[in-house]
């Protein structure tokens, strides 16, 4: 996959990365160290699979490197830059609300949005027109995402693919589905970066190799502090 570097205009890792660490002081948190590697390998440019237990602060490993670019960016691309894929519609919310609190607390200019069977005909309506930064949705609303008639403008901007809890959906039929949509999604972007997140699975190359495929070189991401 072509990489993109995340550090063009003179600007370090390190750099991209203050906004998101200031946060993290905000908390009165310190990043683990698997956090931290997921950073700076999205800001690399790289894709890959990061294995933590559940409760370990995956969804900060995955989603701050996005938002660092996108912070980063001094004319940043309109629309859809971020897709966060769920396999599960109750966790939607969850996710949401998660990584709208630091953009929140740090009045960040970044949107997110919630797609699922449970979005009202009306949001979904505004989202296509004035898509957000991010979005979080499932596989099944993907799928009638990239049917709609505006996909391709949508997703023109779309740079990064998020899949949480891979281990749910690897081998089954929702996972085929997905994996789909990441083929097509793939076809307009060749530089897109996917990162897959799961629990403790034991085929780990196959795992990101479903997620990122067959020609990729995944970076493998572990080694969370014990809970």
């Amino acid at each position: 996959m072509k990489k993109k570097s995340g550090c063009d205009g003179g600007h370090t890792t390190e750099d991209l990365l203050k906004p998101i660490e200031s946060w993290f002081t905000h908390q009165g948190w310190t990043a683990s160290t698997f956090q931290r590697h997921s950073w700076h390998s999205y800001l690399d440019g790289a894709s890959g699979l990061i294995q933590v237990p559940t409760g370990s602060g995956k969804t900060y490993a995955a989603v701050m490197g996005p938002i660092a670019r996108i912070l980063s960016e001094e004319t940043s691309p309109k629309g859809l830059r971020v897709l966060y894929l769920t396999p599960l519609r109750a966790l939607s919310r969850d996710l949401s609300l998660a990584i709208q609190e630091p953009i929140h607390a740090m009045q960040w200019p970044i949107r997110i949005g919630t797609r699922n069977g449970d979005t009202s005909s009306s949001e979904r309506a505004k989202q296509l027109k004035n898509p957000p930064e991010i979005l979080v949705t499932t596989p099944e609303s993907l799928t009638l995402l990239l049917s709609n008639p505006k996909a391709e403008e949508l997703f023109s901007n779309l740079d990064t693919v998020i899949l949480d809890e891979w281990h749910e959906l690897m081998g089954s039929k929702r996972g085929s589905q997905t994996e789909l949509c990441l083929s097509w999604l793939r076809q307009q972007h060749n530089a897109l970066q996917t990162w897959a997140i799961s629990a403790t699975i034991g085929n780990l190359d196959q795992a990101a190799h479903h997620a990122l495929g067959t020609n990729s070189q995944p970076e493998m991401i572990g080694g969370a502090p014990a809970r």
